[in-house]
């Protein structure tokens, strides 16, 4: 899918995103935050409304997180996450539109990159792989296991009945 079939999908379906697919992201999140425990800098790539950031306020994962980068190329969607940065994480979350194949953070520069359900969705999922890598050691990708599929190196830290939760190598 293109850059401008995905804004115009994610910019149409905003308001109902969280209902519809709010229980089916949580459901990730517990899978993967039972394993791992992020800190530092944190990049949200494709963060839609926000739900990964009150994920994390709610389980107090916001704690050890000193900022909290939520990145989306939907204005609609961000200006949802926006609203959440403003609730639970005003002084440590910063939303930016942005393309997960050409991500605007210097070499190294994130402690923990993640990214759920959105490599599928783009033509190019390999630039975004590599941006990825670019920017962060510690990557976990979510992936539509019935989708276009993607070569990604890494091991799958959870798996539920559609997606793969993987770590990049």
């Amino acid at each position: 899918m293109d850059q401008d079939d995905i804004i115009n999908r994610y910019d149409f379906t905003y308001e109902g995103y969280d209902e519809l697919y709010g229980e089916e992201q949580k459901n990730k999140y517990d899978l993967l935050f039972s394993k791992i425990k992020p800190y530092g800098i944190v990049a949200d790539i494709g963060c839609g409304t926000g739900l990964l950031m009150e994920y994390f306020y709610d389980t107090g994962l916001i704690d050890k997180i000193n900022k909290y980068i939520c990145l989306d190329l939907s204005i609609n969607m961000l200006s949802l996450s926006n609203k959440r940065a403003n609730k639970f994480c005003k002084d440590k979350c910063l939303v930016l539109w942005g393309n997960a194949e050409y991500l605007p953070f210097k070499n190294k520069s994130i402690d923990f990159l993640f990214s759920f359900s959105v490599i599928n969705l783009l033509d190019n999922p390999e630039n975004a792989l590599n941006e990825f890598k670019r920017v962060s050691n510690n990557i976990f990708v979510s992936y539509v296991k019935k989708l276009k599929q993607v070569n990604m190196q890494g091991e799958i830290i959870g798996e539920d009945y559609k997606d793969l939760i993987f770590k990049l190598y």
